[in-house]
């Protein structure tokens, strides 16, 4: 049976209710929509590079400067959904990896919190990046020009959240083979901080904001705490506004009384404490370790968030 590209999209994507495909999505249709343009003023002789840097990055890029920040606050968010253009290594890059760690993620702590972290990362991202700007003397030469563009730190919060909860988890790597979660993310963490001494050190100082919110949202989860439930209620919130509403008529009528018929059993929501419990013994004892109930009520409680 043959079907549309747009079927297959809205099939995988916008019906999916999958955040990671939502998220990929939206990174690739806005690169996408920066390589058109970049094409479309080229051909006419524009130079694309400079028009570019002064209008589309320089409104939608996140500043070094505080004080240009407070005029384009939007930038917060905005930036962790560009990449650069018109080569794409930077947006593959960036996916692959979002990809392998979201899909684990996502089938642990579930799609809403894989949204909160992401936004999370980012923002922690590019505190970091202003802060290293304005704290360390070799940068004093560039405190007024950088900007930070890019899903990286987005990326790195999700990968640094599901290695903390889940560091004994096991990947098969072509070539190399089983490796742990753990010294995958030990590799990443290494080449960025190797990279703050090179031409990219505003993006690796971003990577190690990322990976910082993601260790702490962890943490902070497990004492109780979702520090990212604050933009799980917007989410939810926007969603209602879009959702749509049936056309219900009402009628009036009286009839005779039905008999009673046995209601279906309620099934009770899990609670943060049982979720709780749980990471606790997959961080102890590994995701084996659980039993097939413990295993049953983790995946429902991702399929609740």
């Amino acid at each position: 049976m043959r079907t549309s590209l747009w079927a297959d999209f809205k099939r995988y994507v916008l019906y999916s209710g999958n955040t990671l495909n939502h998220l990929a999505a939206i990174n690739a249709g806005i690169y996408l929509l920066f390589v058109i343009f970049y094409v479309f003023i080229s051909l006419f002789g524009i130079d694309a590079r400079a028009f570019e840097g002064k209008w589309l990055y320089e409104w939608l890029s996140f500043p070094v400067q505080p004080a240009s920040f407070i005029t384009k606050p939007w930038t917060i968010i905005t930036y962790q959904f560009i990449h650069d253009c018109p080569a794409p290594w930077h947006l593959l890059g960036n996916m692959l990896i979002f990809l392998f760690a979201g899909r684990i993620f996502r089938e642990y702590l579930g799609d809403k919190k894989l949204f909160a972290v992401y936004l999370l990362g980012g923002m922690a991202g590019a505190v970091f990046f202003t802060i290293g700007y304005q704290v360390f003397p070799a940068f004093a030469l560039f405190r007024t020009g950088p900007i930070l563009f890019g899903a990286s730190a987005s990326i790195v919060a999700i990968f640094t959240a599901i290695t903390t909860l889940l560091p004994e988890y096991t990947v098969f790597l072509i070539v190399i083979g089983p490796v742990r979660l753990i010294y995958i993310w030990l590799v990443f963490m290494l080449l960025y901080i190797i990279g703050l001494a090179g031409e990219n050190a505003g993006g690796n100082l971003a990577h190690i904001g990322g990976a910082a919110m993601g260790f702490a949202y962890i943490k902070i989860l497990k004492n109780g705490t979702d520090i990212g439930a604050w933009i799980t209620k917007i989410q939810d919130w926007v969603r209602n506004i879009f959702k749509k509403k049936p056309n219900l008529k009402v009628s009036y009528y009286s009839e005779a009384p039905s008999p009673k018929r046995k209601s279906a059993p309620k099934i009770n929501r899990v609670s943060q404490e049982e979720v709780d419990t749980i990471l606790d013994k997959i961080a102890r004892s590994g995701y084996d370790s659980l039993s097939q109930p413990e295993k049953e009520t983790l995946l429902r409680a991702s399929k609740e968030n």
